[in-house]
């Protein structure tokens, strides 16, 4: 049976040498090249996956020198680099390869077998040295969180923060919260923090992004937060950054916590491609007719996309106080799991708002985000409190869930 084609990400601004290397390794057999013309559009290309190694020119429109290797160590490390060099620049190739990369090939050498060896062994030497890499730090990267809401003011970025402050108590770890509601800039706002950078400023120079240039990005919160803020509201749909490099960023960041929970506003096609990288995602839904009609739509426009339907949990928030229909027969209708139900406390904070504390404060609220963050941390499973019933449907919409 035959090997499966290598998946090659060529990154050469060069179409001359471009093409000679694609027609080099066509003549080699057993490789799929992709070509990008310079380093960003590649680093969003690797970012969609399915490739096996990188081709690297050192002198690119976007990058010069060993500035292009540093950035796809820090932003794709999972593969392997080999360099393309001219013979005046072989000390640089040199120079690479003592910063990472695993193989040079000097341009105007080329033949389809010494090329094809020199990436199979670029491939073998980088999983062993990732083997080795992984049996000394052990170290794990951050769980991603995620909160989307069904429609807006259903109290998803509450939830999100709340959740982020729960977790930092509970399990003492570094948290960030991320807010990717674009058309805001609320958990800069309930948190009372202000900084001069938001994600998009992160995502457009990410080329330079490394864990001292974060330290001056980010802003510190209560609680012992990090918090970067969406900087919205976006005026132009150009501002946007492409949701590869909002990903980049992202799986940058994994490395620095251990949890990272993302406000992701509404539904929109970045949400949806940046979901992709969660562990877990919470689809939030206020308790009425309305609500519900939204959250039930969602889940399906999630799942038209491929994402991971086990990945998926209902959040309804401003739950009533008297229920009736059980979490099962709401699960069944909205066809994905109700993993919390949250109280309706607007009174609550309506008073502690006018206290100047803008994120609010319910104990009612705060005891059953500590159940859910309590859930989400593997801790304390054994203290939550039983799922409630709910009463507040009409007939005709309870017989929808029922099939009465």
């Amino acid at each position: 049976m035959p090997q499966p084609a290598l998946q090659v990400l060529l990154i050469e601004d060069h179409p001359g040498d471009a093409e000679l290397v694609k027609v080099t390794l066509a003549d080699a057999g057993g490789f799929q090249v992709y070509w990008a013309e310079a380093l960003l559009p590649g680093l969003d290309r690797a970012a969609r996956g399915d490739i096996d190694l990188v081709l690297l020119d050192l002198s690119l429109p976007d990058s010069h020198g060993l500035e292009g290797l540093h950035a796809i160590r820090t932003h794709a490390p999972s593969l392997p680099v080999v360099v393309l060099t001219g013979f005046e620049s072989e000390s640089l190739a040199l120079r690479a390869v003592q910063s990472g990369a695993q193989e040079y090939v000097v341009k105007g050498t080329l033949e389809g077998p010494a090329l094809a060896r020199a990436l199979q062994r670029a491939i073998v030497r980088h999983k062993i040295n990732a083997q080795s890499s992984r049996l000394e730090s052990r170290q794990e990267e951050a769980k991603v969180v995620g909160f989307l809401g069904a429609k807006g003011g259903v109290g998803s970025t509450t939830i999100a923060c709340h959740v982020g402050m729960e977790l930092r108590r509970q399990t003492n770890g570094r948290v960030l919260l991320m807010d990717l509601d674009l058309a805001a800039n609320t958990i800069a706002f309930l948190m009372n923090t202000n900084s001069p950078y938001g994600i998009m400023e992160v995502a457009y120079d990410f080329l330079h992004l490394d864990e001292s240039s974060w330290a001056k990005l980010k802003a510190s919160g209560s609680e012992g937060l990090d918090i970067i803020q969406s900087g919205g509201p976006v005026s132009h749909q150009e501002r946007l950054p492409k949701a590869e490099r909002v990903r980049l960023v992202l799986r940058f960041l994994r490395s620095l916590y251990q949890w990272i929970v993302v406000d992701f506003g509404r539904l929109s096609p970045l949400s949806v491609r940046v979901a992709e990288d969660v562990n877990r995602l919470y689809l939030v839904s206020a308790c009425d007719i309305l609500g519900l009609n939204q959250a039930k739509s969602a889940p399906a426009a999630l799942l038209q996309t491929g994402f991971d339907r086990d990945l998926l949990a209902l959040i309804l928030n401003l739950a009533p106080a008297r229920p009736l229909l059980s979490s099962g027969e709401l699960e069944r209708f909205l066809g994905a799991p109700v993993e919390a139900m949250l109280p309706e406390c607007r009174k609550d904070f309506e008073v502690s708002f006018q206290n100047g504390k803008r994120l609010g404060e319910s104990r009612k609220f705060q005891n059953h985000i500590a159940q859910l963050a309590a859930g989400i941390a593997g801790v304390g499973k054994d203290t939550q409190t039983p799922k409630p019933r709910f009463s507040f449907l009409p007939g005709a919409l309870r017989r929808a869930t029922t099939g009465a």
